[in-house]
């Protein structure tokens, strides 16, 4: 579980003082949810750090003049915390082995893509006095999202700046290890990541060896997790040489992540991650964003969450995390509990129910900062006799529970805009065979309003309540849409918008949670 130390639990809601019992508060919370391990950052992407370093400036220590209240807040509280003798890294880590949690911080590598003014207090005076340092600009039109003012890992400068601070944490704390943010962009131009290559990598070594000193020191193993894109097809454009990392024992986890940015992505492509991994000390973990820019829910829902960990076990993975602050309302309720407390058992989860979905580059899901290609699968244009085909993985064994009668229903839902299924025809296949009609349920959202607003874009639900025959396979499925015939008095773009699956579980063959209608 990831905390960014300030906003569900942390500095961000409450106006100072905080008494030491409210420092710890991030960690009281997980008491009892399933989560094992916190991953803690402890400084924000401008540079500063939000603890009491005694190698980096905290949050606000540049500012005479706020011109942001929230991190204004923030500021008040740390520097309280100093004066009251409380050091809020060192109470972080004792409570969480105090409650059997293990504690990793973590720090961002990039530290110039967001300059903010001064008066918000997150951009120290390293990143603003020494712009030199920057890449800037990138003629590759591979990097035209890319922000020039990203500080370039060449520099020995930025290095030794960020490798002073996790030495800190993994010396003078007793941390289970470190995270390095490594997710973001390349840490210099896209033609030197060769270049880059063996230089972050000794990077690295040295770190390895500041864990090992510290490990010698305090009796306690340090770990070194770094979080990177998921796709290995990334790793080289970046400059990331995994497998050197792996061989030589410089790291002990690999967090996956995934190219689209902040954005609910059930489908992690972890292969090469868990190939390269296996039958070595290191593990592999998928995190999680939350958004999935629904009209009704913004936030990818308890089914959702299911649904990308039993993919992510299914593919492998040896753990599977939230990787944003943003998850959940809070505080939490029973809802966030329940949602949290299956994550780490993928036994509980194979009969729990899921919401798989394909990733749709709806309003508000934009992908800035990457060099893969990050195209969405959805949405698709649909024409006339062009069918449009995309790949649904699901972990689930419906067969197998099928058998045991433990299958309530199992529904795929095909969201077309802007078109009138009783004015056009159109064929749905699932894995080469076309789904019949008689088990289709039309769900009509060419004007709807719905909560005190219009359901856009306009459109239908093509809903399909699957029958056994018709179950997805375990692993990748093929939903193909076709246009047949369109419509010739409308001139309107037609796209395969969503595809969902939707699998409802009982708790036991018929057994049913309302079996009485009063």
């Amino acid at each position: 579980m990831r905390d960014d130390g300030r906003h569900s639990g942390g500095i961000d809601p409450f106006e100072p003082p905080l008494d030491r019992s409210e420092i710890t508060r991030s960690v009281d919370q997980l008491i009892g949810s399933g989560v094992d391990t916190l991953l803690f950052s402890a400084g924000v992407e401008g540079g500063m750090v939000i603890y009491d370093s005694r190698v980096a400036q905290k949050l606000g220590d540049n500012v005479d003049t706020w011109t942001h209240p929230v991190h204004y807040r923030d500021a008040r509280h740390i520097r309280q915390m100093i004066a009251d003798g409380h050091d809020r890294l060192k109470l972080l880590c004792d409570r969480c082995h105090d409650k059997g949690f293990w504690f990793f911080p973590g720090l961002p590598l990039d530290i110039g893509s967001f300059i903010s003014p001064r008066g918000h207090g997150r951009t120290s005076d390293f990143v603003l006095h020494n712009p030199q340092f920057q890449v800037g600009n990138d003629d590759d039109p591979h990097a035209r999202n890319l922000p020039a003012t990203r500080f370039s890992f060449l520099y020995p400068e930025v290095r030794r700046e960020r490798f002073l601070i996790f030495e800190e944490l993994l010396s003078r704390y007793e941390v289970d290890g470190v995270e390095v943010q490594a997710e973001f962009p390349p840490l210099c131009k896209l033609k030197q990541v060769q270049e880059l290559t063996p230089i972050f990598t000794q990077w690295l070594r040295d770190l390895r060896s500041a864990a090992q000193r510290a490990a010698q020191a305090q009796g306690r193993r340090k770990q070194i997790f770094v979080s990177l894109p998921a796709d290995a097809k990334s790793w080289k454009s970046i400059g990331y040489n995994v497998a050197v990392w792996v061989s030589e024992k410089l790291i002990d986890g690999l967090i996956c992540t995934s190219n689209f940015a902040e954005t609910h992505d059930q489908d992690l492509d972890l292969t090469a991650a868990v190939k390269l991994t296996r039958n070595t000390s290191c593990r592999v973990f998928a995190a999680a964003h939350s958004r999935i820019g629904g009209q009704l829910d913004q936030k990818a829902t308890q089914a959702m969450v299911w649904a990308a960990a039993a993919n992510a076990y299914h593919l492998g993975a040896d753990g599977f995390g939230l990787d944003d602050p943003h998850w959940f309302s809070w505080p939490w309720t029973h809802e966030e509990y329940d949602t949290l407390r299956l994550l780490g058992q993928p036994g509980m989860l194979a009969g729990a129910n899921k919401h798989y979905r394909i990733v749709s580059a709806r309003k508000g899901n934009s992908v800035p900062g990457r060099t893969v290609d990050t195209s969405s699968p959805l949405p698709r244009l649909l024409a006339e006799g062009k069918p449009v085909s995309v790949a649904l993985r699901i972990a689930d064994d419906l067969a197998g529970w099928s058998a045991l009668g433990r299958i309530r229903s199992v529904r795929l839902c095909i969201r077309l805009t802007n078109l009138d299924a009783s004015m056009n025809e159109v064929k749905v296949e699932l894995n080469d065979r076309r789904l019949p009609s008689t088990i289709l349920h039309l769900n009509d959202l060419t004007y709807r309003v719905i909560k005190g607003s219009a359901v856009i874009p306009f459109g239908y639900i093509f809903d399909y309540e699957l029958t056994p025959d018709y179950y997805p396979r375990q692993g990748y499925n093929t939903v193909r849409v076709t246009l047949v015939r369109k419509d010739p008095s409308i001139e309107v773009l037609f796209e395969v918008y969503e595809v969902d699956c939707l699998i409802d579980y009982r708790l036991h063959r018929n057994f049913e949670p309302e079996p009485l209608a009063y």
